[in-house]
This record gives C-alpha cells, sequence and structure tokens, in this order.
C-alpha cells in the first residue's frame, strides 16, 4: 500500500467527519445542505484515493502530497473559523484544489510505469 496515499485518504476522511460534526451546529437548513455538499466533494476524492492506494510514489507525489498536509491544516482552522456558509465552501475548495493536484498525479503513475 502506498502510505503516502494512505496519508492522503485519512485527511480527506478526517475532513470529511469535521463536516459532518458541522451539521450539529448549522444554523439552517441552507447551511445544511451546503455542508453535505461539501461533504459529497469529499467523498467522491475519498472514492478516487481509495483506488489509487497500491499505486507507486514518487519524489513528485510525495512533494504534492506535502502541500495537501499544509492546505489539510489550513481547512482545519478555516472550518473552525468559518462564520458563513460561503467562508465553509471557500475553504473546502482551496483544499480541494490542492488535492485534486495529488490525486490526478497519482493517476498517472501507473500508466507511466507501465510506457502507456
Amino acid at each position: 500500500m502506498n502510505e503516502d496515499l494512505k496519508t492522503l485518504h485519512e485527511q480527506l476522511v478526517a475532513q470529511h467527519e469535521a463536516l459532518f460534526a458541522k451539521l450539529d451546529t448549522a444554523p439552517d437548513d441552507e447551511a445544511m445542505d451546503t455542508i453535505l455538499t461539501e461533504m459529497r466533494e469529499l467523498r467522491h476524492r475519498i472514492d478516487i484515493v481509495q483506488g489509487l492506494l497500491f499505486r507507486e510514489t514518487s519524489a513528485a507525489l510525495k512533494s504534492s502530497l506535502q502541500k495537501v498536509g499544509d492546505a489539510d491544516a489550513e481547512l482545519t482552522k478555516a472550518l473552525s473559523a468559518a462564520a458563513t456558509a460561503t467562508d465553509l465552501v471557500k475553504g473546502v475548495s482551496k483544499f480541494l484544489a490542492v488535492v485534486d493536484k495529488a490525486i490526478d498525479l497519482a493517476k498517472t503513475l501507473a500508466p507511466l510505469a507501465a510506457g502507456i
């Protein structure tokens, strides 16, 4: 198992759980819908990473995943400080932009190794 991708998977799951916890304090249905939408976005990435857990790693992937770690810490702070649904969406979107780059890089590793 690729330990770097396993860490990414764990980060995504933890942020998904953090959003789930925010449902208890959502002030209204609109906020709940926003949180659920962002949870679906995270769940999609969780599913993708699960399919990549046995890919090889590379220096570029390790570097990309270090950036995810930084973005993960930023999202944790953003979720704690989010005063509005817009703040929440901005925080998750910024995090997922970094995650998506790492996922895209991981998806390319197997075809490159196979010479495709």
